[in-house]
């Protein structure tokens, strides 16, 4: 996608930029206040970051005694010094500098270039970060092909089928980028479109940009799997538009902007946010603060005059339903008054507006032309999005979901809650806390935790993951053994399968064991459970759903960020720190078994469902925030 509006006057840009909100790009230009200077937590990424990028790259220059560091001032010298060493066909380059491409309006700094044997060059970066995961229980795995330090380039890769590339599309990014910049000289690798991510497992692992793993919108509300290269090009083009347009705006006011605040993942860490905030949170709010509501989502409720919560709260869920389902429900309301349904409609299509009590040909005018009109998107969500709307605004804290009459949670005799902390380099801790309700004297309750405060290497991460997971299982065959009833839970299970799984690649006999364990009943988790029966318009993890049934943390600033600093301190003896991490880990299992319990309560039958018997009478309340617990 080229850029639409002229943007050869646009300052040069790194890669950087397709891969950060456009409204952040539209900011920067703009300036419209005093940005936020980076957290404590950015910080120690920094930090980190640059000391692991200096090791690594110690380490390649310790192995390829024969590579070459740019070490120019200037950035034209660093550039014309890149440029000879390509020329000449040195490998690997270090801290290069590519041309800038002045047409594309690029500038850039891979870690590395290796050298491909047929002539051209592989741009790889340098993250503070894991880029392999178990391949199993991944749906649409990347290949795990990866190269060793000591032989760089994707020739000398190897395929590792236990393990998956991990798919940062921020990274992913940023080496397309560098792509388009050696494409612009001719000094690209010939065999197609590959980039390298060095992460702290210490290998290079390859990603082909051009192959289609990236779910976009397309049109008429539908989705496209596209490649890096073609998100890329696309995001790159649109942020070149963007800051063209800031930069006559702020010539000229009367000029719009082209991107107005939206709510994504990366606003916590924005030094634009608190500029940003006021705007997304004025009363009734903008649709994206509820979750998992994205720019694609928010643009189709924006294109169809829907701009703020309490709008879409007002929609019509029976008519959303039907929409749902694919039914062109504003066909069926601009149909003549005469016609009927099964003229109109398929059989299939008549159940569905049977079961939503629309049966005769008047039966259509009932319905909500407003909400009827996302017919032409067929937004399957649309139900929900009403639902997290009302639930946002509703005069409750949380509510139960559509159809769910009463809240249930599997109970065992023998129950224990189980959170992991990890960093960059792995899992160091797994806490746990034991509830004996049956009092079977199987295992002693309260808390207990599987950690260590080693530099974190593999053999260090497996041998305390080991110890924890014979523990676990050693208690659940006692229970077996004893006719006693069993269950584990967790809260979102996506890091603790992973890590788990790590175990079973480093550990083989266990590794059916684990992967059995994941997939039995025995393993629940109370995210799933939450998010199945109870809705909040707000967000469901842990931090926010504990102190709904009335739990706090005893430690200050609970969180995964506060944690890995915490972490940092803890590995170089500070006992102060360790005990945090202790407290914050047993505040989240104990924060678990808070959420368990209250949701098994006998308070529950008086919690409301967020659609009641007539669905006016809910909207009819006041449709403004309310505080909530915690």
């Amino acid at each position: 996608m080229p850029p639409r509006f002229d943007v050869s006057q646009v300052p040069l840009q790194g890669g950087y930029v397709a891969k950060q909100c456009p409204v952040r790009a539209q900011n920067d230009m703009l300036e419209p206040g005093e940005p936020l200077p980076p957290d404590p937590f950015m910080r120690r990424l920094f930090a980190n970051g640059n000391a692991f990028e200096a090791e690594i790259i110690a380490e390649v220059l310790r192995l390829h005694p024969r590579a070459v560091v740019i070490g120019a001032e200037s950035s034209d010298a660093l550039e014309a010094a890149t440029h000879a060493a390509m020329s000449e066909g040195s490998s690997p380059i270090l801290s290069a500098r590519l041309p800038a491409d002045l047409a594309g309006r690029r500038v850039g700094r891979p870690d590395l270039l290796i050298g491909a044997p047929g002539g051209g060059y592989w741009p790889v970066d340098i993250k503070w970060h894991q880029n392999l995961e178990p391949a199993s229980g991944r749906r649409s795995a990347l290949p795990g092909l990866s190269s060793a330090l000591d032989a760089l380039g994707r020739d000398a890769a190897i395929l590792d089928e236990q393990y998956a590339a991990r798919k940062r599309e921020e990274d992913l990014l940023q080496l397309a980028h560098y792509q388009r910049m050696l494409e612009s000289i001719g000094m690209q690798a010939p065999d197609g479109r590959w980039a390298g991510i060095i992460g702290t497992e210490q290998r290079v692992v390859w990603y082909d940009l051009d192959a289609p793993i990236w779910q976009t919108p397309s049109s008429a509300g539908h989705t496209k799997v596209r490649s890096t290269m073609d998100r890329y090009d696309f995001e790159f083009a649109f942020r070149l538009d963007v800051v063209a347009v800031a930069e006559q705006h702020k010539r000229d006011p009367s000029i719009d902007l082209l991107t107005v605040p939206v709510k994504i993942s990366e606003c916590g860490s924005c030094p634009w946010w608190e500029y940003c905030r006021p705007q997304l949170e004025k009363p009734p709010g903008d649709v994206s603060l509820l979750p998992r509501i994205g720019w694609s989502h928010w643009k189709i409720h924006h294109d169809h005059g829907v701009t703020n919560r309490a709008e879409l709260a007002e929609l019509d869920p029976r008519t959303a339903r039907l929409v749902a389902d694919g039914i062109d429900v504003t066909a069926l309301m601009a149909a003549a008054p005469d016609a009927e349904l099964a003229d109109l409609v398929s059989g299939k299509a008549l159940a569905l507006l049977a079961s939503e009590g629309v049966a005769t040909p008047d039966d259509p005018q009932a319905l909500c032309a407003r909400t009827a009109s996302y017919s032409d998107v067929g937004l399957s969500v649309l139900p929900t999005h009403i639902d997290l709307a009302r639930a946002a605004l509703g005069p409750a804290t949380v509510y139960r979901r559509r159809a769910v009459s009463e809240v249930t949670v599997p109970r065992a005799d023998v129950e224990i809650d189980v959170d992991m902390e990890n960093t960059e380099l792995g899992c160091y801790m797994w806490g746990s806390y034991i509830s004996d309700r049956s009092n079977t004297g199987i295992a002693k309750t309260g808390y207990r935790a599987f950690v260590t405060w080693e530099s974190l290497t593999p053999d260090v991460e497996a041998e305390n993951s080991r110890q924890f997971w014979r523990w676990l299982m050693e208690i659940r065959r006692g229970c077996h053994e004893t006719g006693m009833t069993f269950a584990a839970y967790c809260y979102n299970a996506g890091a603790e399968n992973t890590y788990l799984r790590r175990l079973g690649i480093a550990e083989e006999p266990v590794a059916k064991e684990i992967d059995a364990f994941i997939n039995s009943g025995e393993w629940i988790d109370m995210l799933r459970e939450w998010d199945s029966q109870l809705i909040t318009g707000g967000s469901s993890s842990l931090k926010t759903t504990a102190p709904l049934a009335g739990f706090q943390w005893e430690v200050d600033d609970a969180g995964g960020g506060e944690s890995m600093i915490k972490h940092d301190l803890a590995t170089r003896g500070d006992t102060v720190a360790q005990d945090w991490l202790l407290a914050y880990n047993r505040g989240d299992v104990e924060a678990t078994v808070a959420v368990r319990e209250w949701m098994a309560s006998t308070a529950f039958p008086g919690i409301e469902q967020v659609e009641p018997a007539r669905d006016h009478d809910f909207i009819a309340q006041p449709l403004v925030p309310r505080s909530r617990a915690g």
